[in-house]
């Protein structure tokens, strides 16, 4: 089994913190594998950190380890961790919710606070706003490289407890489905929304039909319009708006060859969300 540890932040890559994160689990062990997730996530973010999370930790071997640093906390009394996934995967973090997706759509078997007597380096107890660099890939770095047990990162917690994002489930009522946006898929500016695949088949919309949009921002609607239904992109014209499956079993909606966030202005999470009634 490769010994395989995947970086994630907000920090970019304009300055030497993520590199700095690299040379503290390099020096740990000059055969891991490392690879970059994104430190792309917006700044302070804790939403976009776990989505992409659960975006991608489902396809990476059992045993990968994850660090997460999106810590707008950094420093306080918010518990550092290590989570291990139902499937074997750990990821260490701070837990200020970043865990959302992974323990709601993969689930987490065990969780432990991260003993700083282990999980620290060394001579770095007064350095507060840096864990990224001084704990987590420290942390990481020992458990990919077979120099730290799980069990012995430090006490066991609830996994009950983990501290959650609140989130708006998508419903059905009286033939609408009423949702939020989650996130954009960031490059082509498509809205990326927690209406599964599977509830969007209750309005019984077959593919090349339409269904009428609706976009809010709190109580003002900014869009609305009958959209295509589409299995791909090359089933409309250029321009053309569309809604699809997109890679997480959920509804999308897009514009060809466009950026429909950009186009209407459109951002995430609250307090934007959508209406969806089949034509």
């Amino acid at each position: 089994m490769g010994k395989i540890l995947v970086f994630q932040s907000d920090f970019g890559l304009v300055d030497g913190a993520v590199s700095a994160m690299h040379g503290v689990a390099q020096s740990i062990d000059e055969d891991l594998i490392i690879h970059d997730l994104t430190h792309d996530i917006p700044p302070y973010d804790i939403w976009e950190a776990s989505y992409r999370l659960i975006q991608t930790v489902p396809y990476w071997p059992k045993g990968t380890v994850f660090v997460s640093v999106v810590d707008p906390g950094v420093g306080s009394n918010r518990k550092s961790v290590v989570a291990k996934t139902i499937k074997g995967h750990y990821i260490v973090t701070p837990d200020n919710g970043t865990l959302t997706h992974v323990k709601k759509l993969i689930g987490i078997d065990a969780i432990r606070e991260i003993e700083e007597a282990v999980g620290r380096r060394k001579n770095t107890e007064h350095s507060y706003t840096f864990h990224g660099r001084d704990v987590y890939a420290f942390t990481g770095a020992k458990l990919a490289a077979r120099e730290l047990r799980f069990e012995d990162v430090g006490q066991e917690l609830s996994v009950d407890r983990i501290v959650l994002i609140p989130e708006m489930p998508a419903v059905l009522t009286d033939g609408v489905i009423h949702g939020t946006i989650d996130i954009l898929d960031v490059r082509f500016g498509s809205l990326w929304t927690n209406v599964s695949r599977e509830l969007f088949g209750k309005l019984m919309v077959e593919a090349n039909q339409k269904v009428e949009l609706s976009i809010y921002n709190g109580p003002i609607r900014v869009y609305q319009n009958q959209i295509v239904y589409a299995n791909t992109f090359a089933e409309v014209s250029v321009g053309e708006v569309l809604c699809y499956v997109n890679s997480m079993d959920h509804m999308a909606i897009a514009i060809n060859q466009g950026n429909f966030a950009k186009a209407y202005s459109v951002q995430t999470k609250e307090p934007w969300r959508i209406e969806m009634r089949k034509i």
